[in-house]
């Protein structure tokens, strides 16, 4: 997850306002990149529009193509434009229904704030949705451990170990909390932020959904999210695959932000 750094800049980026041209703009989101996430428009009308940097995190033409195959099986941003200027990208969505279940600076959201526990099993809920729901023996792209690995440096791919077995699904990528949205019912509205979607193990989504459920709702209620998984009902417990993807995840790290155009 990107995580966020700060509130959305108050002048509107000279990029975000070329292209809302006569919309209205609303910000919504800053992540650990430097890229922000604006609301363009009103009512039915609304987009949204992703601005960054160009990185591993972001490549709208990249991300496109992902967005566009799992359409046809989850409810997620259907693309309307994308592009590139001066080292950034931007990348225009129609809205994903429903609501984030975690507020954009952090904690739960409001609407969820009275009823955590349940909010918790639910996000669980839906990321299994996603792994049932979409197909992995035809899935173009992939998120192997192996890729991921391979871009740390030798000391540190060291220190996170062999890979486990694999039990393959289509993973979300980066299925923190804030990228799954839930209906007022809690059941599962559509997912966002899919840039790293792709084949790869279960618990390589279930190791960062299950550690952001105490960045965003507080410690010791991870177990929460693995039972609305069905860890423990129809997935067995795995213990070693959870730490392992874990450390792999904070391996990772993100680097410096740079100033927006």
């Amino acid at each position: 997850m990107l995580a966020v750094t700060a509130r959305v800049p108050e002048q509107v980026p000279d990029l975000v306002a070329a292209l809302a041209g006569d919309r209205t703009v609303d910000g919504v989101w800053t992540n650990g990149i430097g890229g922000t996430t604006w609301r363009l428009g009103r009512a039915e009308d609304t987009t949204y529009l992703k601005v960054g940097p160009i990185h591993p995190e972001f490549d709208p033409v990249r991300d496109a193509a992902r967005y566009e195959w799992l359409a046809s099986y989850v409810p997620v941003p259907v693309p309307l434009g994308v592009g590139e200027l001066d080292g950034w990208g931007w990348f225009e969505s129609a809205p994903v229904p429903g609501w984030m279940a975690v507020d954009g600076f952090g904690g739960p959201a409001p609407r969820f704030a009275d009823r955590v526990g349940e909010t918790i099993r639910a996000l669980g809920a839906a990321l299994r949705h996603f792994h049932d729901t979409v197909p992995v023996d035809d899935c173009p792209f992939t998120w192997s451990a192996e890729e991921r690995l391979a871009r740390l440096p030798p000391a540190a791919a060291r220190r996170v170990g062999a890979v486990p077995h694999l039990d393959p699904v289509v993973c979300h990528g980066d299925a923190c909390n804030p990228n799954t949205h839930l209906f007022d019912d809690l059941s599962v509205a559509g997912f966002v932020d899919l840039a790293r979607s792709g084949v790869a193990d279960r618990w390589a989504d279930l190791a960062p959904a299950s550690m952001s459920v105490g960045w965003n709702f507080g410690g010791g209620l991870e177990h929460l999210l693995l039972e609305g998984y069905g860890i423990g009902r129809d997935i067995p417990m795995d213990a070693v695959k959870l730490d392992w993807y874990s450390r792999l995840w904070d391996a990772g790290g993100v680097p410096p932000a740079p100033q927006s155009p």
